[in-house]
């Protein structure tokens, strides 16, 4: 689990819902939100409707063992306008009769999905960019730089047939997980996020309190520095930390001696 990834999410559909043409239609994660059926594309929402979730991500290797860096995180928001279709199906009840459903489908593009697709584009861009609203302010605090962007059809049918929805990437340099709860500093972008959890529904209070759980009180120092860097008893021990700790008094040097080329001994306690 990564905790700036949830952060990324949550904020990222906080700061959409209501401004932009989806209105309140954001959702998170619920990837695949539309699909073909035999009867064409479709999806449970009404309207237009925006999805945010992250897939993969990348940390680059270097000498510690940062098993918590989240490095490049790809950030999708899958958007699109739907349509009614109506289906016409054999009635459970009885085979011989057809009955009737209206359900929200995602149509193949024309001028007006295609032109209505990129005003939603351009709303959710300025609105992560340049929105004052809080989530969008701690949505940018939660990576350091945006390494990649793309923009493609979200999905088509078998005939090759181009639907009216399109997937938003963002591959962003993400900020580390916190550690330990001192990390989680008052007023910088993490500590935020979890304030407006705080401030939200009960189900959000209760992520809160999940996410917190999952943050630990720092330990003692040397505990402290192992956790950090991700190094083993063995290193941490040859780095100095927790060297005496289970050492014979009488098998500690106290008195050392050094000798450069052509220089004296020196005999140093």
């Amino acid at each position: 689990m990564s905790l700036i990834r949830i952060a990324l999410r949550m904020t990222a559909v906080m700061a959409l819902k209501g401004r932009t043409l989806a209105g309140d239609n954001v959702l998170d994660s619920e990837i695949g939100v539309f699909r073909e059926k035999d009867q064409g594309f479709y999806l449970k929402k009404k309207d237009r409707f925006i999805a945010v979730y992250t897939d993969a991500a990348n940390a680059q290797a270097d000498e510690a063992r940062n098993l918590l860096e989240n490095g490049l995180v790809s950030l999708s928001i899958e958007y699109g306008v739907t349509d009614a279709m109506v289906l016409e199906e054999p009635d459970p009840e009885d085979p011989d009769k057809m009955i009737e459903s209206v359900i929200p489908g995602i149509p193949y593009t024309s001028r007006m999905p295609e032109f209505y697709l990129d005003i939603l584009g351009r709303q959710i861009r300025s609105c992560l960019q340049g929105s004052t609203s809080e989530p969008a302010d701690v949505f940018r605090g939660l990576f350091s730089r945006v390494t990649k962007q793309s923009v493609e059809r979200a999905d088509s049918d078998n005939n090759g047939e181009r639907v009216a929805a399109q997937k938003l990437t963002y591959t962003l340099d993400a900020l580390r997980d916190p550690v330990f709860a001192t990390d989680v500093i008052e007023g910088l972008p993490f500590a935020r996020f979890l304030a407006l959890l705080d401030a939200g529904t009960p189900d959000d209070q209760a992520l809160a309190g999940l996410i917190r759980s999952e943050i630990p009180a720092a330990p003692e120092t040397d505990e402290e520095v192992q956790a950090r860097i991700g190094s083993t008893a063995a290193e941490m021990q040859a780095l100095g930390f927790g060297l005496f700790e289970d050492a014979d008094a009488s098998s500690i040097a106290n008195r050392v001696t050094i000798q450069t080329p052509g220089a004296v001994p020196v005999e140093v306690s």
